[in-house]
């Protein structure tokens, strides 16, 4: 397949504008150009054959330094993309693409001005937040929606949907930092389409028809009012003896719909919606030798669980999820990584189709040989509870200083009703390239 039309314009677009501006002003261009390409083991055919191009300027303007980066994303094999090349519904009107196709699309990744007063940074635009110390998994890093189109394969600063935000860190006395955010942007988590290989089908997230029963799901459009829906964030961090700590909360909408059923004559119509929820939570990180301790916590009210009843069900309950991490770089070039993970349901849970305590571990080992150049990396995320989970192993080669060549597999296991389980058929071999320029 080829880039349409529309694509191809607006990406010129992009680009003779940015380059126009690098031309005008004293403002840096700078950018960077990764090739990938998928092969499914089980499907014995092409998953991905990717090329992405992010381009960033960045000037100095009105006492302060703005940043732009615009991606243009074309993939030739359409077994990830959209089913409806225009289908961008978990976009609210100011979040989505600038151009969108079957085989890719064109966006302003991020666009931020930061500036810096006597006591407060602003950050205002579009642009990533990062909350948490967890790796791999996410407990209180939700302040952006993620793109689920390769599940969480890609890295997440990659799968991030960044989000328009006033963000304000301000600096308090006895160097504690209050990070304040607003955020009017609605925009939601971006879900594989039906046809994709991480299409959820697993019933913890979807529900099951009774057999026989014809189902129609209502689609939901993400957007919403621009001061009643937006999502409000506070976050403390400072260090308090040896220990950096922080105390987070968020009000916001959980990128995930909600899934209702309701009968209508020999129909079972689905309903999306999207609830809001309080999220608290903290985080707390110390070093001793070679040796790093982290933790994090989080407490989160109304979240809707699927049950097991026989008209597809959810039930509202609150709660928590907690991740102690122990990280090792006593060699080096070496590093490891252990992390034990825990969910816990509060109410009555007997009906529910997730277990009420869940336990997960994550295992990450990272090295370098000849003189950095090489480095290698596992990581596995396994459910103690459910016995399924990824591997992910990778293999990056620094060929020049600008250019990183990579080979890399993910392996997923475990039974197909369960989170990681649902794709055992998906595993693949990725080989890629990243330059920068």
């Amino acid at each position: 397949m080829s880039m349409t039309p529309s694509l191809v314009a607006t990406a010129m677009s992009i680009a003779i504008g940015v380059g126009y501006s690098g031309l005008a002003t004293a403002g840096d261009f700078s950018g960077s150009l990764t090739g990938q390409t998928s092969y499914g083991i089980s499907s014995n055919k092409l998953q991905q054959q990717e090329w992405v191009l992010d381009l960033e300027y960045n000037e100095s303007l009105f006492g302060g330094d703005l940043t732009a980066i615009g991606r243009v994303r074309w993939d030739s094999n359409d077994e990830l993309n959209k089913q409806d090349a225009n289908r961008t519904d978990n976009y609210s009107s100011i979040g989505g693409p600038l151009s969108t196709g079957s085989d890719g699309e064109v966006e302003l990744r991020e666009f931020y001005w930061d500036l810096n007063t006597e006591s407060v940074f602003w950050r205002l635009g579009k642009q990533q937040v990062v909350w948490g110390e967890a790796d791999g998994l996410k407990l209180l890093d939700v302040i952006n929606p993620q793109n689920y189109r390769e599940f969480i394969l890609d890295d997440f600063d990659d799968s991030r949907i960044p989000l328009w935000m006033i963000n304000a860190e301000i600096s308090l006395d006895k160097g504690g930092v209050l990070q304040v955010l607003w955020i009017p942007d609605t925009s939601t988590h971006e879900l594989a389409p039906a046809q994709s290989p991480y299409a959820f089908s697993s019933p913890v997230l979807l529900p099951s028809a009774p057999e026989g029963v014809s189902v129609v799901l209502n689609e939901h459009d993400a957007s919403g009012k621009l001061i009643r829906d937006s999502d409000f964030g506070m976050r403390y961090t400072n260090f308090v003896g040896s220990w950096d700590i922080s105390f987070n909360y968020l009000y916001h909408t959980v990128d995930s719909p909600v899934v209702k059923a309701h009968s209508d004559n020999d129909l079972l119509m689905l309903d999306q919606s999207y609830e809001r929820s309080h999220l608290f939570g903290g985080t707390a990180s110390t070093a001793f030798g070679d040796w790093t301790l982290r933790s994090e916590i989080a407490y989160e009210t109304d979240r809707y669980h699927r049950t097991e009843s026989v008209v597809p069900g959810v039930k509202k309950s609150d709660q928590w999820s907690t991740v102690i991490g122990l990280d090792w770089q006593g060699w080096t070039d070496q590093f490891l990584s252990m992390q034990w993970y825990q969910t816990s349901i509060t109410g009555q849970t007997h009906q529910l189709v997730s277990k009420a305590r869940e336990e997960s571990l994550t295992f990450l080992w990272e090295s370098k040989f000849f003189n950095e150049t090489l480095s290698a990396e596992w990581l596995q995320i396994h459910s103690i509870d459910n016995d399924d989970g990824v591997v992910q192993l990778k293999l990056k080669y620094n060929y020049e200083e600008n250019l990183d060549i990579y080979l890399s597999g993910d392996v997923f296991y475990g039974d197909e009703k369960q989170l990681f389980g649902q794709f055992d058929e998906t595993d693949r071999v990725t080989f890629g390239f990243s330059w920068g320029f």
